[in-house]
């Protein structure tokens, strides 16, 4: 008797004869359904992930009216990007020099310079730190969070630094269009806060 050659069946045919194809696609649509939850996760509002900042006076208004605590232990400056060359943009330099100040006014005991490569190969966080070291604070009063690539993980990040060295409230600092949602994210963290514009 003649034996009769095998024939290969393409590996999707296999899966589906053996019953693994639908539960496949079951568990492949949870993993993405986990994944997505996992990129929401920290999100203050589904609108802040999507929204740009924009001026809007009457929002400023209310962020500043909100409830602060009457003192700050530690001022987070949040990034934005760096020049092409490296060095602090106006828009890092703003942010810098509110917290230059208020670690001259002392409002804060120390600061820390939250943002990573977000937008181009320079760390947003080291950047601000070296010219605030430049500019008078002393090193031993400064944190670098350079992780971050969104507003959300500025203040997710920073508040573990905040736990690590017993800071309990922030001073938050960024441009004005930016406070009212950057404060969202610290509300949605209970990291109590009190913001200010870099402009001011």
């Amino acid at each position: 008797m003649t034996a009769r050659p095998q024939t290969l069946l393409p590996a999707a045919q296999v899966l589906s004869l053996r019953g693994v194809g639908p539960r496949l696609s079951r568990w492949l649509l949870t993993l993405a359904l986990l994944c997505g939850c996992g990129l929401l996760y920290g999100c203050a509002a589904w609108h802040d992930l999507f929204q740009r900042d924009r001026e809007n006076a009457s929002l400023l208004a209310q962020t500043l009216q909100q409830a602060a605590p009457p003192q700050t232990d530690v001022a987070i400056a949040l990034g934005c990007p760096a020049d092409g060359d490296g060095t602090a943009s106006e828009c890092l330099q703003c942010r810098v020099r509110a917290a230059v100040k208020a670690v001259r006014e002392e409002r804060v005991k120390a600061v820390i310079f939250s943002g990573g490569a977000a937008h181009n190969r320079y760390v947003e966080g080291e950047v601000m730190a070296d010219l605030a070291t430049r500019s008078g604070v002393p090193a031993d009063r400064i944190f670098i969070e350079g992780k971050s690539l969104t507003t959300w993980q500025n203040l997710r990040y920073a508040q573990r630094i905040m736990r690590d060295h017993g800071f309990a409230t922030a001073l938050l600092i960024s441009a004005k269009n930016h406070l009212p949602r950057a404060r969202r994210f610290a509300q949605y963290y209970h990291i109590p806060v009190a913001v200010v514009g870099c402009e001011d």
